[in-house]
């Protein structure tokens, strides 16, 4: 018995090291953040995470926003990209002092159409359609809108790993007249469609800092603390490196 037990406390710190040698990153496409694993850009914070934790793999997987938190706060996953801090205080996820960028939410509409957003609830009220994504928080007006009842039959909801490709699409075809979604993501969606023109944004919400958010207990406070001290690549110039691969500039200039 004694021998089996200090077998057991030597092998421990060696099965802690092989667990600390990779990363399991969860998110769904939310490109430029997030995008495909396997792309030749695989979004700026996954690339972000490869130079902050050189030591370890990132195995980073896609899946529908919902079950990406589910997976993290589960300990499937050791990190969640792209939440805000309202969501990784819900779910008891940990977060450093250093956002990953600002997540603002826009109206966009057919360039042209006359809805204009200023703010207010009521500003969306001509509006027949719209579309939103599935487990993603809104705030402001436009949560205001979407939660009052007589709404809820305009309102598109989409699901999947790729909601925000989905939404332009339909927005594109017509059957949605408006989308709300994050403009660094949209606006990054209609340069690779050549859209920019032809669907435009008419007005947004307070931007918000955006995260990666680490699992509970010590591994996860010693990573968010490890990812704060990382972000030293400002200063390095391998942020911008990072950033200028998907024509982004660093989000404190």
């Amino acid at each position: 018995m004694n021998v089996r037990i200090n077998l057991l406390l030597l092998l421990l710190p060696i099965c802690f090291h092989a667990q600390a040698e990779h990363l399991e990153v969860t998110a769904d496409e939310w490109c430029p953040l997030s995008c495909q694993p396997n792309a030749e850009k695989p979004g700026y914070a996954v690339e972000i995470l490869q130079a902050v934790f050189p030591q370890e793999t990132i195995h980073y997987r896609v899946t529908p926003w919902k079950r990406a938190v589910l997976r993290t706060t589960s300990g499937t996953s050791e990190a969640l990209i792209g939440a805000v801090q309202d969501l990784a205080a819900k779910e008891g996820l940990l977060i450093g002092q250093e956002p990953i960028g600002y997540a603002q939410d826009c109206l966009y509409v057919a360039s042209g159409h006359p809805a204009r957003y200023r703010g207010k609830a009521d500003d969306l009220n001509s509006l027949r359609r719209v579309g939103v994504s599935l487990g993603y928080v809104y705030t402001e007006g436009f949560k205001e809108w979407l939660t009052r009842p007589a709404n809820k039959p305009k309102i598109f909801t989409a699901s999947g790993d790729q909601p925000a490709a989905l939404n332009l699409s339909k927005l594109r075809e017509g059957t949605l007249d408006a989308v709300i979604e994050t403009s660094m993501v949209m606006d990054y969606l209609l340069r690779q469609a050549e859209l920019a023109e032809t669907l435009v944004s008419v007005g947004c919400d307070t931007p918000d800092p955006v995260y990666v958010a680490f699992g509970k207990g010590s591994l996860g406070e010693e990573r968010a603390r490890q990812f704060d001290k990382g972000l030293a690549l400002r200063s390095s110039g391998k942020l911008a490196e990072i950033l200028a691969n998907y024509d982004l500039e660093d989000w404190k200039q």
